[in-house]
């Protein structure tokens, strides 16, 4: 599925000012089939993304990384090392690869179509049992992330996928910030989204299984509050601020909510302190829910 491009040595690399970005209409091939662009749902400094639709109709979100201005094997090399987690990634709640290849100095992957995120349900507080069952289908699937050595590291409302709305089926997407633990008990992160990072990643520049349950910490809230545990907009030094006194916490434990406690445990400021694994969270959120 996964197929490399031809070596660098026998080949030339074009410039940014060379590359055509797709548009509507265009027909992309791969040595599996084509996609045919429909228009762009995203758009970030490293690429795109667009709903296509393959060869017998069916719709796959298709991820773009350009080159741009970082070296090409830099960029091949984050493409490949994303795309083969996700061929060894096979769980209900993580986004499925059908492709991966390159078009035209270009770097894609054919992605299972989920037509919203959870970042579209968060305008008002959800109803207690559907965040209860969204956060039971991200902590199984943040689970089987860190059983199999995989720290996610950027969870957050927009790479958390919905098959829908009205029965909603959350889906972890895009791993191209994900880490590898090798046996290690942590991992040291080349980017760190700013919103979400947990106090470790502030104070010594490493992730765990810990700082992706802090992250869930901070979704849960949302999801329970309607409102972000930060304040978001302000000055990077503030939002630091925010994270290292342990401000999500607090507010976590001022929740008039069944489910405070638990989101608190998960906010706190020294990994050590916050659930030893995902599933001990499901443990006490559904003691929460089997008591309501």
């Amino acid at each position: 599925m996964l197929v490399d491009p031809a070596p660098l040595s026998v080949r030339q690399v074009r410039g940014p000012e060379q590359i055509r970005t797709p548009s509507p209409g265009d027909v992309i091939a791969s040595g599996r089939g084509s996609y045919r662009i429909e228009r762009q749902i995203g758009q970030g400094a490293q690429g795109a993304v667009y709903e296509s639709v393959g060869a017998f109709d069916q719709r796959f979100a298709l991820k773009l990384q350009v080159p741009a201005m970082r070296p090409y094997a830099e960029v091949y090399g984050q493409w490949r090392a994303e795309a083969q987690r996700l061929l060894l990634l096979r769980h209900p709640n993580v986004v499925y690869l059908h492709d991966a290849f390159e078009h035209n100095f270009l770097f894609y992957m054919a992605l299972e179509w989920c037509p919203h995120t959870l970042k579209e349900l968060l305008l008002h507080p959800l109803p207690p049992e559907l965040a209860v069952e969204l956060m039971r289908q991200l902590l199984a699937a943040t689970q089987y992330l860190h059983d199999n050595e995989i720290v996610h590291g950027d969870m957050h409302a927009g790479n958390v996928l919905l098959t829908e709305l009205e029965r909603p089926v959350a889906k972890l997407a895009d791993f191209g910030i994900s880490q590898e633990l090798q046996g290690k008990g942590f991992a040291r992160p080349n980017v760190v989204h700013h919103a979400i990072m947990a106090p470790e990643v502030v104070a010594s520049g490493y992730t765990s299984r810990q700082s992706d349950l802090y992250q869930l910490g901070l979704l849960f809230f949302w999801m329970v509050t309607g409102q972000p545990p930060l304040d978001y907009g302000v000055p990077y030094p503030e939002l630091v601020r925010q994270v290292t006194e342990g401000i999500p916490r607090a507010r976590a434990e001022a929740l008039h909510a069944p489910a405070g406690p638990i989101i608190a445990k998960m906010l706190r400021r020294r990994e050590a302190y916050r659930y030893a694994s995902a599933h001990e969270v499901w443990q006490d959120l559904r003691r929460l829910r089997d008591g309501a």
